[in-house]
């Protein structure tokens, strides 16, 4: 039995899970992970089956995981219209303040979360490196601390969109962790534990390097605690 902290309107509650959602959140392989416990406690202290009901899920996760206000930032900017008016429009690009705030608050420890709502055209494919060697950080140019050679960069396929090339299931999104960030790249972890090739192999573990270029055409929403 799992013993898990809740926060309802920033009051600590403790929940009791010894089960999961069948039909909850799962990795690739149908396999129950971490948040499957989460999401099973979320139901039963709130009476929703997931943590997508009621609002932007990385938001509702993060308040009720953590206790802390939520906000975010997306790709949604603005075109002149008729009269002065605004009309909104998805440019796939960041701002130089939402840049900041993203950034800004990696690196102060804070939880932020990408969501996989972009530009699937490509099928997320992209080139990037991954933690190859097993040492638990992406260095591509010296050898792991581990001793092992330094991490390899290739093409990668991230989850979202089309993501099982079955017609008969709506378009998926996935929620990675911002975990570091500088001029170019954007360095993530998928939940899951590996990434996936585009020819449906798994490499790396779950850390991934992308650049800021790709972040913004692939996660179109950022959450930030």
């Amino acid at each position: 039995c799992f013993v898990v902290t809740l926060y309802d309107n920033g009051k600590p509650v403790y929940v009791d899970v010894d089960d999961y959602y069948s039909d909850g959140t799962k990795d690739a392989q149908r396999r129950p992970t971490l948040m499957s416990i989460y999401e099973r406690a979320y139901g039963k202290h709130f009476g929703f089956q997931d943590l997508t009901d009621g609002g932007w899920p990385e938001e509702d996760a993060m308040e009720v995981s953590t206790g802390t206000d939520a906000h975010h930032v997306d790709t949604w900017g603005s075109e002149p219209g008729w009269f002065g008016w605004t009309s909104p429009i998805e440019d796939h690009k960041y701002d130089d303040s939402e840049w900041k705030d993203i950034k800004d608050s990696v690196e102060n420890g804070k939880p932020v979360v990408g969501l996989t709502n972009g530009d699937f055209s490509d099928d997320g494919t992209v080139n990037a490196a991954s933690d190859t060697n097993g040492d638990g950080k992406i260095d591509t140019k010296n050898p792991g601390s581990n001793g092992e050679a330094p991490d390899e960069e290739g093409k990668y396929r991230l989850v979202g969109g089309d993501y099982d090339h079955d017609p008969k299931t709506k378009k998926s999104s996935h929620a990675y962790t911002v975990v570091d960030i500088d001029d170019e790249y954007v360095t993530l972890r998928n939940p899951w534990g590996w990434n996936d090739t585009p020819n449906d192999g798994r490499k790396g573990g779950g850390l991934i390097r992308i650049t800021r270029e790709d972040y913004e055409k692939h996660f179109a929403h950022t959450s930030i605690g």
